[in-house]
Order: C-alpha cells, then sequence, then structure tokens
C-alpha cells in the first residue's frame, strides 16, 4: 500500500521487511501491484501495474499523455506529477511537505505554516513554455520528456499551457516540418533547433524565441511572415544562440528577428518590460497573490528602506517602493536591471534604484557599509531552486533588518537557508505555500523572519 508522498513528487511503500520503494504517480491509500522494479543500495523504484483499490485521494487525470497504472513510463509526459491527486489534497500535501522540511532540515520543532493560497484555476495557467525538438524516423517531432529522460513524448495539447502557445507551438511545428529544418542532436552534437520558448501575457499577446545552434536562420524572414500571419498574438520574434552542449536551454546570444524588442505585462497595477530571457513568475493570477503576501509580509513604510535580493525584472520591489522610504535591487543579469530600471521610468516610480551584480558580490563588496538611506525594514529574497549562497545570507544576518521575507520555489533549500538565519538571531514566524504550480510537486512559498 502507499503510505505517503515524498519531497519530489513520488510516493513511498514498503516491501517487507523494511525495504523503501519508490512509486511514481501513487496516492496515499493505494494498494497496487508494482512493476518494472529498480534496484539500489538503500532503497527500491518501481511503477505502478495496476491499482487494486484506488486511494479516496486519486482522480483520473485529463490529460492523455499522463501517467496512467500499467503504462510504459517512456511513452508518457513528465511534465506533470500530480494530475492523478484531487486539487485541494494537492494543496494540503505541499503544506505538510513544507512542515515536513522545516522539521527535518530546518530543525524548526514547530513551524507555523498557514493554510495554502489555492489557485482559482488550476489549468492552462502558464505563461510560458520551453519545448524540445528531436528527429524521430527521419520526423521533425516536439513534446516534453518523458519522467527522467530526454525521450521526447509528442503532445496536440497542454492543459496546463495557455491555448494560445499551444496555437503557436503547432504553426512554428507546421513551417519547421515543410522547411525540413533539422532538430539538434545532442549525442552527435549536431543539427539546429533545439526549443521553441513561447511567453504570453495578460493582455493575450506573445514572444516567441527560436533556439538555435547556430547564429544562422535560414528563412528567417519567410518564418516571421508565417508566424504573424497564423499567430497575429505573436508581437516579438527572436533568435537564442546555444552552441554549448549539455542541457542548458538558453545560451547567451539573442538576435531580434521581427516585432517589439520586449513583452510587456501588467501586475497589480504595474507595467513591466520583459525581454525574451528575463526571469517571470509563469502564473500571473498566483503572482499577484504571491506578492501580496510578500508585500504584507515586509511591511513597507515611509521611514524604513528595503532591498531586494534576486530582483529579476524588479517586480516585487516596485512594489515595495509605493509604500517604503526607498528600494534597493540587487540582480546578476544586465538585461533584466535594463528591464527593471526602464519598467520603474514607465510606472513613475523614482525611490528605487538597481544593482547589476551577484548577490553576494554586491553585498561583500560593502555596497550598504556606508548607508543606505535610513533605518533597514526589510529584506525580501527570492533565490533560483538552489537557494540562498551562504555568503549572501551572511551578509543579510550583517545587515540586521527588522524583517527578511523568503520566497522560496524550493521546501529543501529554503529549510537550509532557515536553519542558517535562525542561529543568526532570527525566528521563523511563519510561512505560506502559494500555489502557483498546480498539478505538479513543485511548491512556492513565502516565509517571513523577524529578529
Amino acid at each position: 500500500m502507499i503510505e505517503k508522498l515524498v519531497s519530489g513528487g513520488e510516493s513511498l511503500a514498503r516491501r517487507p521487511p523494511h525495504e523503501t520503494v519508490f512509486v511514481p504517480y501513487g496516492a496515499p491509500g493505494d494498494k497496487v501491484v508494482l512493476n518494472r522494479w529498480e534496484s539500489r543500495n538503500k532503497f527500491s523504484r518501481a511503477w505502478i501495474q495496476t491499482v487494486l483499490k484506488p486511494s479516496p485521494q486519486r482522480v483520473s487525470p485529463p490529460c492523455p499523455y499522463f501517467f496512467k497504472p500499467g503504462a510504459e513510463p517512456e511513452k508518457v509526459c513528465g511534465g506533470c506529477d500530480w494530475q492523478h491527486l484531487g486539487y485541494a489534497f494537492q494543496t494540503q500535501a505541499k503544506k505538510e511537505m513544507l512542515i515536513e522540511a522545516f522539521q527535518r532540515i530546518g530543525r524548526i520543532a514547530h513551524p507555523k505554516v498557514e493554510e495554502p493560497l489555492p489557485s482559482p484555476n488550476p489549468w492552462r495557467y502558464r505563461n510560458k513554455v520551453q519545448i524540445p525538438f528531436a528527429e524521430r524516423h527521419g520526423q521533425l517531432i516536439a513534446g516534453f520528456y518523458a519522467p527522467g529522460s530526454h525521450h521526447i513524448v509528442p503532445f496536440e495539447d497542454c492543459l496546463i499551457q495557455s491555448e494560445e502557445s499551444v496555437r503557436i507551438f503547432k504553426a512554428a511545428l507546421e513551417w519547421f516540418r515543410k522547411n525540413r529544418v533539422q532538430a539538434y542532436q545532442e549525442d552527435a552534437q549536431r543539427g539546429w533547433l533545439r526549443h521553441l520558448l513561447i511567453r504570453t501575457n495578460a493582455q493575450g499577446e506573445a514572444l516567441v524565441a527560436v533556439v538555435a545552434n547556430g547564429t544562422y536562420f535560414t528563412n528567417a524572414v519567410d518564418f516571421a511572415r508565417h508566424m504573424k500571419t497564423v499567430c497575429p498574438s505573436v508581437k516579438s520574434l527572436f533568435q537564442n544562440v546555444n552552441t554549448r552542449p549539455g542541457n542548458v536551454i538558453l545560451g547567451p546570444e539573442w538576435r531580434h528577428i521581427q516585432g517589439r524588442h520586449y513583452l510587456t505585462e501588467t501586475l497589480l497595477g504595474l507595467k513591466f518590460r520583459l525581454s525574451p530571457g528575463a526571469f517571470f513568475q509563469v502564473h500571473h493570477a498566483m503572482a499577484e497573490t504571491l506578492y501580496k503576501k510578500v508585500e504584507e509580509f515586509a511591511e513597507p513604510n515611509p521611514q524604513e528602506v528595503a532591498v531586494e535580493l534576486y530582483a529579476g525584472v524588479g517586480a516585487i520591489g516596485q512594489l515595495l517602493a509605493k509604500r517604503a522610504r526607498f528600494v534597493w535591487g540587487v540582480e546578476e543579469s544586465p538585461q533584466a536591471v535594463s528591464d527593471a530600471i526602464e519598467s520603474a521610468h514607465w510606472n513613475g516610480i523614482k525611490n528605487v534604484r538597481f544593482l547589476q551584480g551577484r548577490c553576494e558580490s554586491v553585498l561583500m563588496r560593502g555596497r550598504f557599509h556606508g548607508g543606505i538611506g535610513g533605518a533597514l525594514g526589510a529584506v525580501v529574497v527570492d533565490p533560483p531552486r538552489a537557494g540562498c549562497e551562504q555568503h549572501v545570507l551572511r551578509a543579510i544576518v550583517r545587515l540586521a533588518p527588522r524583517r527578511i521575507v523568503y520566497v522560496s520555489c524550493d521546501p529543501a533549500t529554503l529549510a537550509r537557508d532557515a536553519r542558517y538565519l535562525t542561529t543568526g538571531g532570527y525566528l521563523m514566524r511563519k510561512s505560506v505555500p502559494v500555489d502557483l504550480f498546480p498539478q505538479t510537486a513543485h511548491i512556492e512559498s513565502v516565509s517571513l523572519f523577524t529578529k
């Protein structure tokens, strides 16, 4: 029987006498028959062949590419983990996993984790997608990877992507096939077409980038004409050049093909410029919920200064600036900093300044040692999945803000960093999961630490 869900999206069962078995796509309470056993040193992994008695939490997944008991893993899409679980149960499971991470990794005995903030619509929510290409039986194919592999599973529709993104993808694939474009082959390191990036905004406009293994783009003008004719929503077309081996999707060089040089997005009454490689939350409605919670925890006021680290295009910093005395934003990407500065100009926000550089470098250079222009009320961090560098955490503790607001997309690294902050004189006051990624095991959260 499946006992529980575990970090990463799989479920856990036990085989007598004491063997731990990790089972993808299980639901707590399922009674199952397993196959495809893979034995490891201290555990095993197996797949569900048959569900003898389904869990009360199990539902029928609407996506035809999602795993069904008995299916071959290499033929199912690995993009979603939890379509087989009822949505209310998904959000509660994320809360329990967040609590467990704080207790086990963060050594916080009784973490105050509030009720999850669910998505009003757990389908068709993503505003960004990156789709890989490959050659199979002499034909160009595109889709999403099967679980734990680089084997592409083609699709006709994706129920967590916007309908417009799917329409744009099909139009691009049609042109690539008609023009006999060759996909990049990772093993041989030859071929041209690697990925298609599509980003849409709340106004229904789209930015499209072709990720290519080379600087050339034969018939780029014809491609642009085709996309504009078939999908008028496409307002910006780019080529990203990635000639590096490996599975990193984007390369360092962007080439503008046609249309605007950026996409605009509105969020909580503010307008933002998004360059093709800029980071922005992929769930518009829940990004607004997330940032409202950040503002609530940060408590900006006219007597205090705030600092935003890993600022991206400065969405949080500009939101705080409406009430704070001044806001500093630190971001590594030069293009994101340019977007942030231009966005602040559009929004008429003058009490914010963005510094370009790695957070640990900017903080260790002592940029704020001479003063930050007032009492430091809050530091907001929104790091990548790897969490904060310890140098960053050390510098934050040295700055001694009254509040630290931590936006996390990984409970394990959040809990690790929470443990460091608690040894530095801070208490984790509360944390709340904000469900930006329905149907998946990804957990976004906002946590408040105070001195």
